[in-house]
């Protein structure tokens, strides 16, 4: 089962790769992802966030004995990372923004007073909680990697786009507001 998962990892890794390509494209071109980007996005999110919970499973206890208290912690951070997850969306207001089809404002309310990009740390708490309640090494190696894919892809590709196509207002943004937490 634990092949199962780091090969369906291995396979979003490398689909990461032309991904970025074309979201680079479609901000570019369109000012936004086109549909099939956007369900691309979804779909490789999703999948790395469900394959590195399944590895948390399948490896448990390969970094260390799991006690009681850091069951408990990992748990209270991948639940805290589903809460934010949850709050970054519904600030957004529409699927279509979520998923980068609509474009056309800076959000700044609620959670995004805290940090520009919330879901990214949401999906990485909830991915680190696991790993840290499960006790497996190979599960947070799978969070960190996330983590820097996603720094690359926010600094490479996200905010160029949106420091070009929302000028001053997001670079004033960027200047109250830190990028994670």
């Amino acid at each position: 089962m634990t092949v199962a998962f780091l090969v369906a990892i291995g396979v979003i890794a490398l689909a990461s790769i032309p991904f970025v390509i074309l979201a680079r494209r479609d901000f570019a071109r369109l000012g936004r992802w086109s549909l099939p980007v956007a369900l691309a996005s979804g779909v490789l999110m999703h999948g790395l966030a469900l394959a590195i919970l399944g590895l948390a499973f399948s490896d448990r206890g390969s970094l260390y004995a799991v006690t009681p208290v850091i069951l408990v912690a990992g748990l209270v951070l991948a639940t805290a990372g589903g809460w934010m997850i949850h709050i970054g969306r519904r600030r957004f207001g529409s699927t279509a923004r979520v998923y980068g089809l609509r474009e056309d404002e800076l959000i700044e309310q609620g959670v995004y007073r805290r940090s520009r990009n919330p879901q990214y740390v949401g999906y990485f708490a909830l991915m680190l909680g696991s790993s840290l309640a499960s006790g497996s090494a190979l599960a947070l190696g799978g969070a960190l990697v996330f983590a820097a894919f996603i720094h690359v892809f926010v600094t490479g590709v996200e905010e160029p786009h949106l420091r070009r196509d929302l000028g001053d207002a997001y670079r004033a943004y960027c200047g109250r507001v830190r990028r994670y937490l």
